[in-house]
């Protein structure tokens, strides 16, 4: 192993350790604002600026998340009492649940086909979003992908390279119109088509560059 190349890991791990710690941080953050389930404008604006001084935090998922719902709350400089609600409401799921290690909504969503061990880059790609997403709507989504340089693409055919399921799908997902998505992505797979099927974490992570 080259010293270059040795310096190159060692960089890499460092960088993946102040993430981990960042984001561990964060959450603890966010636990204690979203305990006694309700949150006030301090608390938003206190964690904007904490989120602001710890830039590593919204490579990551959750803090791409967290970070970009503060931003849609903060835009106008007015906290509204929906964007509060709505706000408290994404705060409690990703802490009240293991979406902030895993990105899933449950046990049960691990049976999902999901490969989040793949390098994903969706520029030039073809890419279909099913489920319901923590980040946003399917609209909101479709468009951060477009901003990352791929295709958004509604069915999921031979033109479609990577299925995003979304952290909100059910334990039946199977009996829904996103588990058909899901299982003709399976089929495709079986026949040999390189179509990968990931996470909504893995997706953010190949977004997090794009603000």
């Amino acid at each position: 192993m080259s010293e270059e190349f040795q310096a190159a890991a060692i960089a890499k791990a460092l960088q993946t350790r102040r993430v981990n710690k960042a984001v561990e941080h964060l959450m603890g953050m966010v636990a204690g604002m979203v305990a006694d389930a309700s949150l006030h404008d301090l608390e938003i604006n206190m964690l904007s600026t904490w989120i602001s001084a710890n830039p590593d935090v919204v490579t990551s998922w959750p803090g791409f998340v967290v970070a970009r719902k503060l931003r849609e709350v903060l835009e106008d400089g007015q906290i509204t009492a929906a964007e509060r609600a709505h706000l408290l409401k994404v705060l409690t799921e990703l802490v009240g649940s293991d979406f902030s290690l895993t990105g899933s909504a449950s046990p049960e969503i691990s049976a999902l086909p999901i490969d989040d061990a793949v390098t994903v880059d969706l520029r030039n790609l073809g890419v279909c979003h099913t489920g319901e997403f923590i980040f946003g709507t399917r609209a909101s989504c479709e468009r951060l992908t477009l901003k990352a340089g791929g295709m958004p693409l509604d069915a999921v055919t031979k033109s479609v390279d990577v299925l995003v399921i979304g952290t909100r799908l059910s334990p039946n997902w199977a009996h829904t119109s996103f588990g058909r998505k899901i299982q003709r992505a399976a089929k495709l797979q079986d026949e040999g088509h390189p179509i990968e099927i990931i996470s909504e974490r893995r997706w953010i992570e190949a977004v997090s560059h794009v603000h």
